[in-house]
């Protein structure tokens, strides 16, 4: 790397879990007051997959509403469409967390393997991963208060991923409709409750 920066770049990836109920942190009170925060009523939560490149060079970030390798390969999808624009190998640094080792993602990964390299960390390191820095910064700034819609709350985490600034940014909401409108999953078109046994008629 150091002979050809312009050919490389290294990312180190990670993904977190954004709840509507506030992020704790420090705050000003009153002593012999208790400092009260609101909350939501109903605990909703969204998982950003992203990565920070090194030198500044910037970053790729994913919101959606789930953490499994279907969420891991949206984000390589926003990678693909980083190579393509800059032409820039690049070497992956990941933990070992099952959506990036299952089989599905292994073998996304092996479908990039002319570009994309990637450098596998120790178990239970992350102290050596820089994007686990980035996401306290991200709930302090962006989580450490309450929301007034769901639409409002993924804008903040956007606008928020947006701060941490970088060369180049590649920022994707991948946060489906069925999500903001309130349903915890995808609706499936049948009717609510449980579905009706045919039970045989009577003579």
């Amino acid at each position: 790397m150091a002979a050809a920066p312009a050919r490389y770049e290294v990312h180190h990836q990670d993904e977190t879990h954004l709840e509507t109920n506030p992020s704790l942190c420090r705050v000003w009170h009153r002593t012999g007051v208790q400092p009260t925060v609101p909350a939501a009523g109903t605990n909703r939560r969204v998982t950003a997959f992203g990565s920070v490149a090194l030198f500044g060079r910037g970053r790729v970030e994913v919101v959606c509403a789930g953490q499994d390798s279907a969420c891991f390969r949206l984000y390589l999808a926003a990678l693909d469409a980083r190579h393509a624009a800059t032409g820039r190998e690049v070497f992956l640094v990941l933990d070992n967390g099952p959506g990036h080792t299952s089989k599905t993602s292994r073998a996304a990964l092996a479908e990039r393997a002319a570009w994309l390299h990637v450098i596998w960390l120790a178990r239970y390191s992350p102290q050596l991963n820089m994007k686990e820095r980035e996401w306290r910064r991200l709930k302090r700034d962006a989580r450490s208060h309450l929301a007034r819609s769901l639409r409002a709350f993924v804008d903040e985490i956007l606008a928020g991923l947006r701060h941490l600034g970088g060369e180049r940014l590649d920022i994707v909401d991948h946060v489906p409709h069925w999500w903001l409108a309130g349903h915890r999953k995808a609706p499936t078109g049948r009717p609510p409750g449980r579905p009706r046994k045919n039970l045989p008629a009577r003579t």
